[in-house]
This record gives C-alpha cells, sequence and structure tokens, in this order.
C-alpha cells in the first residue's frame, strides 16, 4: 500500500474503530457480569408510616464488585424483588444507573433502618449522579412506581429479619 492510500485508509480506519469501540467495551463489561445467582438473598421487609408492611425477596450485594454490578444488564424483576446494597460502616453513597436496563426506585436508608431518601423512576442507562443525601447502611432498588404504588416515603423504615436488623428501633423521621 502507497503512502498516500495509507494517508486515505487511516480516517475510515479510525472511523470503524470508534464505532466498535463501544460494543467491544459493552461486550467485555457484560461478559464479566457475576450471575444474580451467585448474590446472596434474603427477606426485607418495608414498614410504612401508614402501618402496611411490604416484604420483598432481595438480591444483596456486600462487596465492592457485587455493589459495582448490582442490577446491571437485568431484564427484569418480579413486583416483589429488590436488590439492597449493604454498607457497613454506613457511607455517603453516590450511584449510577450505568448499564442498568431496568428504571427503579432506591430507597436510602439510615442505620436505623429508616428511609433518608427515596428517588422515583431513576432513568435506566444514566450517568446522572444519585447520592444518598446522609450516611447510609443500606440502599434498597424497587422496580420504578413500587414505591408510589405502595406508598414508600421518606421516614419508613426497612427492615431485615434474618439479619435481625436495625440493631435499635429509633424513631424515624420525615421533613416531608
Amino acid at each position: 500500500m502507497r503512502t498516500d492510500d495509507r494517508m486515505r485508509a487511516a480516517p475510515a480506519l479510525c472511523a470503524l474503530l470508534l464505532v466498535l469501540w463501544p460494543a467491544a467495551g459493552r461486550s467485555a463489561d457484560a461478559a464479566a457480569v457475576m450471575p444474580l445467582s451467585s448474590f446472596p438473598r434474603e427477606s426485607i421487609a418495608v414498614e410504612t408510616r401508614s402501618a402496611k408492611r411490604h416484604v420483598f425477596t432481595a438480591w444483596r450485594a456486600t462487596t465492592p464488585s457485587q455493589r459495582e454490578q448490582g442490577l446491571m444488564f437485568v431484564k427484569g424483576m418480579g413486583d416483589n424483588e429488590a436488590m439492597i446494597f449493604v454498607y457497613d460502616p454506613p457511607s455517603y453513597v453516590a450511584m449510577w444507573m450505568k448499564n442498568t436496563l431496568l428504571s427503579l426506585d432506591m430507597l436510602f436508608v439510615d442505620g436505623n433502618g429508616c428511609v433518608i431518601k427515596v428517588k422515583e423512576r431513576a432513568t435506566p442507562g444514566s450517568l446522572d449522579t444519585i447520592d444518598s443525601g446522609g450516611m447510609v447502611a443500606l440502599v434498597v432498588e424497587l422496580n420504578a412506581g413500587t414505591a408510589a404504588a405502595r406508598g414508600i416515603h421518606a421516614g419508613d423504615r426497612v427492615i431485615r429479619p434474618g439479619a435481625a436488623w436495625p440493631k435499635t428501633a429509633a424513631a424515624c423521621t420525615s421533613s416531608r
């Protein structure tokens, strides 16, 4: 190939690489995904101030790699399923929806089990930061619309019966 032919071919090759690079990145991300069946499961309950109790079967993400993955690439969840992210010790958390195909409601829960913030209908695939608004011990992800449909708000309580959590029963408050 002559030098001038190579010079004309270079932009086409660069364009091809730019088109293929994101797809290659997605494949690599998807290939590294742990199956949800490898995550531990447990029951959680959300107790609302209106005296309703909503029970969910949750996948539990406790390790950094599990928390990083969460519900990425998951195509659907049942009405009574959830994902919980456990932070011990409680931490200030910032999340995003990268590679997440589902719209989700997020409950940010402090060390007493109190919901301190609800983010409804997080946008699938968004790289916008969703912050916890304070120190949290749990983040609960539910199908989008679940919080509104079941009347779940800041000031409600999340419990993990199998883990005997939270250890204290401090009153939850809300600014709403």
